[in-house]
């Protein structure tokens, strides 16, 4: 599993650590608004930097993106994250994942008349910012380090003896979503579930030992596919995301 994770030196500067199955980054310090541009998995803000009103202020467009933990330094200094082992970074985003999961379908699940109404106003307009949305909020309840989702989308004509053409779109992400009409992949993923969509919400596959899993959902009557990478998936994620999709029928 391939990991980004950050800790915020001071008011303007936070160090930037990379992890892949096979390697560790070198460290690289960037400015706090250039982490918007970053994959990011979590960040790390010491708890004496909190009483920074422009701290906060930089941090909160990022908090849509990562998961905050903040923690005290003597828990851990900018020296020690610096030399975090791979193991060490894993059991981290981990620990961070999970708190920031269950305040998420706790939220999900007390606000969930607002947001039915806010994502059911977008699908008949904007079905690229429904989707984009629907990508926010499955991979925030799902705490995914990875997420992709693909559904079908009606491409208008751009002349008049042409017809409106249906594509695959597929958005994919680590922090942010990506999308695209990826023509091969869509294709190969529809053919693969087809003729298995039956619910608006299902589990298809979950694999807790390589944290792969497969959802198949319809959104009224639109099938699509979301493939993810989770740490664990709970009877709340799946109660609340099961709810989200029955009221979006």
């Amino acid at each position: 599993m391939e990991l980004s994770i950050a800790y915020v030196k001071n008011e303007s500067q936070v160090l930037y650590q990379q992890y892949s199955e096979d390697s560790v980054g070198k460290p690289q310090i960037f400015e706090l608004e250039d982490l918007d541009s970053k994959d990011l998995h979590g960040i790390i803000l010491p708890k004496e930097l909190l009483e920074s009103d422009e701290l906060k202020e930089k941090l909160s467009k990022t908090q849509r993106y990562a998961p905050i933990k903040t923690i005290a330094s003597e828990q851990m200094s900018v020296d020690q994250f610096d030399s975090l082992g791979k193991e060490e970074a894993l059991e981290l985003t981990k620990n961070i994942y999970t708190s920031w999961t269950i305040r998420n379908n706790l939220n999900l699940v007390e606000n969930m008349f607002a947001n039915l109404e806010h994502l059911k106003g977008l699908f008949p307009n904007d079905r690229t910012a429904f989707f984009e949305e629907l990508w926010h909020t499955l991979r925030s309840n799902l705490g995914a380090t990875t997420l992709t989702l693909a559904y079908n989308h009606l491409k208008k004509a751009e002349k008049e003896n042409e017809k409106n053409q249906l594509i695959r779109v597929v958005v994919e992400g680590t922090s942010k979503p990506n999308p695209s009409e990826n023509k091969e992949l869509g294709e190969a993923l529809f053919k693969n579930y087809e003729g298995k969509f039956a619910k608006p919400f299902e589990v298809y596959s979950w694999n807790r030992e390589t944290g792969e899993a497969v959802f198949l959902v319809m959104v009224k009557e639109s099938p699509a596919i979301i493939m993810a990478n989770l740490f664990d998936l709970t009877p709340l994620q799946r109660a609340a995301l099961n709810c989200l999709f029955e009221g979006l029928q």
